[in-house]
Order: structure tokens, then C-alpha cells, then sequence
């Protein structure tokens, strides 16, 4: 995992002034705040985010916790929350949890049991808090029967913290009575009747339940939590405690991670008064409760849907995960004591945007090298982790080295926390963190095969993968869910793959061997002839230009010119345009070896006329440049500007928008 600023330097705006935003107490009151979700496919620097907010945090009551790195289920997760957050701070003292520590010594002891005897458990449940005592006289003995209840009574051990937990909270009661912890059980809003029968339905619902009974404890769990901290910063404390306390969750998506974010969001929403607490998370993946009132990138919007009353967007139908550059518009103008969000803030980490590529670019001593970093930028995606990757590798590059050859570099030990794992260049680092989530070797060869095409359409088409069974309805929904998944913008938005992530896919289709019945040639040739069946002259010649064939090109652009004295006119000029873009972004694998220059000039060949000679030279240079990898140094930018101006003479009102595309390349 890629360390230090590099990775959330792009994100100044998020660990700034929104978290100061987030943090502040106007007039020392708890505000209903949104829990704030950081989300990206693996590898965009969501858990350096993280470690960047704890360390903003250091001076406030916080706790750190890694769903992924800690299976684990809600009760623990919020027991490892509340040790946490009890630790002493300076200015913000000790926060105490008696309701939920209550709640956790009673499901640690075997009082479930007995829940089927009322009278049994009655009297076990009195004998385990007090007998006319104060309970710290019982300290020992209570901490050997949580230790002990909790291997006999539920068949397996108590978390590493319980038995010291335990012992914390029993020697600082002091003179805490039975009934005064008692009292505060009877208040929670999920239970019903006598105090004691609470408890007992809790520990019988924790050890015994159904899976609906399982989750009405947790409720009950994470209310004691809640009311707790609300209690925390009332009274006296209220005064000392300006800032809220902050909860740091890495790795939601996992399914622990998903039922505690549920669990907690709607506790929130049953309770009367907001609590003194910030949740920020990550997430690789988008989770279906989101859906509710968010739109998941690469998925279909259902006008159907009614968003709950209660959710707000700040004014926004269907947003999808905001992007940092949007924190300040998104909450600058919004109400100070309502949160124009709610119950959730998803952020889009995933792209970095050039004006950031060039600060990080700053960081490997690279400065005002302009064509660098838009190298950098089209060549990732924006994929913060391929970026800082890619730049860390590029800084050492000095002629006659070539950017050309990037994935061949080695990536410099100092960016990695964990130098003995290090692969040796940047090409197969990218492949082992990128492509480490697809598990099923079937489904990456089949999304090895479909990274071919421009869109994500030929997972639809069975007859061009090759794997058993294929099932790419599935892979995309897959792809979809780990955030890999673009969207381009229109009336029939196209869905596409991350361009990082195809970029690696690519690299492993044009590895494929000669023999590999879905080897790149293969595979270009069954998808023209899919588009071609289909009526899609420009989409089967964009796999008829990976192919290599200049010639089909040039023949179907030259006819916008054969009109026989028609004029060139601007709505000719745009759809041209248009349709020479999608084919000229055809991918390549031209060898890196020989000049740009040279590489075009070998593609032309000999041409006809003036007329096939100026589009063959504009297609190719186009294919090589469009390639990030291509032409690094934008050697071609002069004949593709000449090129265009060429073919704009006399050719009518039209020839203005062939002007202003040569001007992209002055």
C-alpha cells in the first residue's frame, strides 16, 4: 500500500475544512451529522485517507477500526469503539459507557441459560450484579464468570478485551449501585418491562436468537452506545468538550462492516436527540442501502422510487458519490445546525484530478513538466494509487529512456510501507493490486476478453467469451458494485471500464499467446464482426484499426468528402468528427522501440491521393496519440494539426469545426 501524503494531498478540501465543519459544536450541541463514506476500487488511497482524518483527530477522543483486518460482528465492533474512545484525552477527560459495558457483562455471563426460568434467571442476574453491595466488592468474581460463561455458556471464547474491560469498568463504579445502572436499561426504547427482564432478553437474544432476535440486540447494543455518549457530553462536560468525537471505520463493504453501518444509521434515526458523533468510513464497494437516496455510478436511476422523507441530498435528485472538488459547494451555503445530508455523504475518491496530479507531482521533485503530468493523468485514470505509482517511477526517467516503456520501470522502495513485498516495476505491482479481487479465473478471462471493446457491451455477448459458462450480466454487476464501473454522459448513457483497470486488462489480452483462442487479434475480429451484423460501421472499424487496418478507415471517413460538390456543412462536420474520435481511441500494441514519427509514417504507407494520404496521416498519428503511451511527448501534435487544417480547405462551413479541433494541437 502506497504511504505517506501522496494519496490524500488531492484531498485537502475533505480533510480540511469539511472535517473541521463536521467536528465544531455551535453553542456546545450535538448536531444530526451525516456519516461520511469515502469511497473506490482498491487502491485509490481511501485507507491513507483514513489514517490522514485519525491524525487531524489526535487531540480529540477517536477511535481507529478495520472491518476487513477484524471479522467481526456489531456488539464487539462497538465494545472495541467504546474502549477506544475511553481512553483519557486531555481537555475531554474519560468517556464513560456503563450502559453498554452492562449490556456486554451480561451477554458474556451465562444468564441466557437460564432465560427459560424467569424466577432462576432473576436471581442469577441480581447475584451477578449485587447482593446488597456495592458491585466492585464482586469485581473478581464477576470477571472469572464472564471469562468462564463466555467459553462454556456460548462455545467459544470473549474478545481479548472483554476480561479487561470488565475490570475497568468495575473498579471505577465506585458507589455505582445495581438499580443506578439499572436505570438507564429501562429507558432504551427497544425493551420492554422491568429493567431485569431487559438484560435477560438481551444475553437470550445475543447467544440464542433468531436471526431477526440477533439483530434487535445489536439495536439494543448500539442504543446503549448512542445514549451513552449523549450522556458523555451533558452537564458539566458539556462545557469542556468542545469538539465531537470522532469514529474511523476502514473497510464497510466487508459484511460486518455493512450490518454495523446499517445498525448504527438507523439507531440514529430512532433516537429523539443527536449524538456528539462523527463516523467517517471507506468503502470498496457500494452497498445496497445506499440506493435509497443515492444513484451507484454505472447503474440505472429508478424514477419509480420515492426517497424516504427523512434523507436529503443536499438539493440534488440521485446524486451520485460527490467528488472532493464539490465538499465546499456542498456544504458552504447549508444550514449550520441542520446538515443538508442525510444519513449519508458519499465521497468519490477515485479520480484525481489534473491540477492535483501536478501538486503530487511536486512531491517526487517534478516541476512545471506540463506534458508529465497530463501523461500521468490519461494514462491512470486519475486511479490515485496508479498515479503516485507512475510518478514515483517516471521522476527517475532520463533520456534515452522513454515514459514509453513506464510499466517497466521499478517503482522506488521509499513508496511502499512493506519493501520485501515490492515487485520489481511498476506493470506488475499495478497487476497484483488491481486485479487481486477477481478470484474466479473464469470470470478475469472473460473480462480480460471483453476490456477489447471500447464499452462494456461485449459481456452481453456470449459467443465472443470463451470460458465455460460465461456469465457476464454477472461480472459487470461485479464490476459495477467494486466501483470500477464510468459512466458517459448522454441520453443512453455508456458504461465503461475504469481506465486504469483496462489499461492492466489490455496489457494481459495482448500477452495472450498466438494459440489462445481469445489472443488479440482473435478476439478484435470477432468483435467487428459482432458490430458489423449489428449496423455499427464506426464500432467495427475501432476493432478494425486495433487490428492494425488504416486502409478501412480511410475509405469510410473519405466519403464525407466524396459528396459529389455537397457542402461540408457543420452538422456533417460533427457527426465526422465524432466518429473519427471513437475510432482513432482504438487501443494498440505497437512496439514502444521505434519514434512515433516513424511508427505513422510505417502505418500510411503509399496512399492514392492528396486526399487518402491526408486522412491516413490524421488516423494514424490520432491512434498513436491517443495512447497515453503512444506519444508521451506530444511529438505528433504538429502533423495532426497540420493535417486537420488540410482537409479544411474548401470544404465549406464545416471546415470552422475542423479548425478549432486543430487548434487542441497547436
Amino acid at each position: 500500500m502506497t504511504i505517506g501524503t501522496a494519496h490524500h494531498s488531492g484531498f485537502r478540501s475533505v480533510t480540511g475544512w469539511l472535517l473541521e465543519q463536521l467536528l465544531a459544536r455551535p453553542d456546545r450541541r450535538s448536531r444530526s451529522l451525516p456519516i461520511v463514506v469515502a469511497l473506490g476500487p482498491r487502491g485509490t488511497g481511501k485507507t491513507a485517507l483514513l489514517r490522514e482524518v485519525q491524525r487531524r483527530c489526535e487531540r480529540i477522543p477517536h477511535v481507529y477500526l478495520d472491518f476487513e483486518r477484524d471479522d467481526i460482528g456489531t456488539r464487539e465492533a462497538l465494545g472495541q469503539l467504546a474502549f477506544g474512545l475511553s481512553k483519557a484525552v486531555p481537555q475531554f477527560g474519560r468517556i464513560a459507557f456503563p450502559d453498554l459495558w452492562l449490556c456486554l457483562l451480561v451477554v458474556g455471563s451465562s444468564v441466557h441459560i437460564n432465560a427459560g426460568d424467569r424466577r432462576q434467571a432473576l436471581a442469577q442476574l441480581r447475584g451477578i450484579l449485587a447482593r446488597n453491595q456495592p458491585i466492585e466488592q464482586n469485581r473478581q468474581a464477576v470477571i472469572e464468570l464472564v471469562e468462564f460463561a463466555g467459553e462454556v455458556a456460548s462455545g467459544q471464547s470473549l474478545p481479548g478485551w472483554a476480561a479487561p474491560a470488565t475490570d475497568w469498568l468495575l473498579r471505577g463504579m465506585g458507589r455505582i449501585d445495581r438499580w443506578r445502572m439499572l436505570r438507564p436499561i429501562d429507558k432504551l426504547s427497544t425493551t420492554r418491562g422491568k429493567p431485569e427482564d431487559a438484560l435477560i432478553d438481551i444475553a437470550k437474544w445475543a447467544h440464542d436468537g433468531d436471526a431477526n432476535e440477533q439483530a434487535d440486540a445489536d439495536a439494543i447494543f448500539c442504543e446503549a452506545f448512542l445514549a451513552d455518549l449523549r450522556r458523555a457530553y451533558s452537564g458539566f462536560n458539556r462545557s469542556r468538550r468542545t469538539l465531537d468525537c470522532a469514529v474511523l471505520l476502514d473497510n464497510v463493504h466487508t459484511p460486518g462492516g455493512q450490518r454495523f453501518l446499517y445498525t448504527l444509521q438507523q439507531m440514529r434515526a430512532r433516537a429523539a436527540d443527536p449524538d456528539p458523533l462523527l463516523v467517517f468510513a471507506t468503502s470498496r464497494s457500494w452497498i445496497r442501502y445506499w440506493g435509497v437516496s443515492w444513484h451507484r455510478p454505472g447503474g440505472s436511476i429508478d424514477d419509480e422510487s420515492r426517497r424516504p422523507d427523512t434523507h436529503r441530498t443536499g438539493g440534488l435528485d440521485w446524486p451520485p458519490p460527490r467528488p472532493p472538488g464539490a465538499v465546499d459547494e456542498d456544504w458552504r451555503h447549508g444550514n449550520f445546525d441542520e446538515s443538508p445530508w442525510s444519513p449519508w455523504y458519499l465521497l468519490d475518491i477515485s479520480h484525481l484530478p489534473t491540477p492535483d496530479v501536478v501538486d503530487l507531482a511536486g512531491d517526487f521533485g517534478i516541476h512545471r513538466r506540463t506534458k508529465l503530468t497530463e501523461f500521468v493523468s490519461r494514462l491512470t485514470g486519475g486511479h490515485p494509487g496508479a498515479v503516485v505509482d507512475v510518478l514515483a517511477a517516471a521522476a527517475r526517467v532520463e533520456p534515452p529512456d522513454t515514459l514509453r516503456r513506464i510499466f517497466d520501470y521499478p517503482v522506488p522502495q521509499q513508496v511502499w510501507t512493506d519493501p520485501n513485498s515490492l515487485p520489481d516495476t511498476v506493470g506488475m505491482h499495478s497487476e497484483e493490486q488491481v486485479l487481486q479481487d477477481f478470484t474466479e479465473p473464469t470470470d478475469l478471462r472473460d473480462l480480460i476478453t471483453a476490456s477489447a471493446a471500447r464499452n462494456m457491451d461485449v459481456l452481453y455477448h456470449p459467443e465472443i467469451l470463451d470460458s465455460a459458462a460465461p456469465n457476464g450480466e454477472a461480472v459487470l454487476e461485479a464490476l459495477r458494485n467494486d466501483l470500477w464501473i464510468r459512466e458517459r454522459p448522454g441520453d443512453d448513457p455508456d458504461f465503461e471500464l475504469h481506465p486504469w483497470l483496462r489499461r492492466i486488462l489490455l496489457r494481459a489480452l495482448a500477452a495472450r499467446e498466438l494459440s489462445d483462442p481469445r489472443n488479440w487479434t482473435r478476439t478484435h475480429t470477432l468483435c467487428r464482426e459482432v458490430y458489423q451484423r449489428d449496423g455499427q460501421d464506426a464500432a467495427a472499424l475501432y476493432h478494425d484499426l486495433a487490428l492494425g487496418n488504416i486502409a478501412a478507415t480511410v475509405a469510410y471517413l473519405r466519403q464525407a468528402f466524396d459528396t459529389d460538390g455537397a457542402e461540408f456543412d457543420v452538422l456533417l462536420a460533427r457527426e465526422w468528427l465524432a466518429e473519427l474520435d471513437l475510432i482513432t481511441s482504438a487501443p494498440n500494441r505497437l512496439p514502444p522501440d521505434d519514434a512515433p514519427i516513424d511508427q505513422v509514417r510505417e502505418l500510411v504507407g503509399e496512399q492514392a491521393d492528396e486526399l487518402d494520404a491526408s486522412l491516413a496521416w490524421l488516423v494514424a498519428a490520432l491512434w498513436v496519440t491517443n495512447d497515453p503511451l503512444g506519444d508521451p511527448e506530444q511529438s505528433l501534435y504538429a502533423s495532426i494539426d497540420g493535417e486537420f487544417r488540410q482537409l479544411a480547405k474548401g470544404r465549406g462551413r464545416g471546415a470552422m469545426l475542423l479548425y478549432e479541433r486543430a487548434e487542441r494541437y497547436r
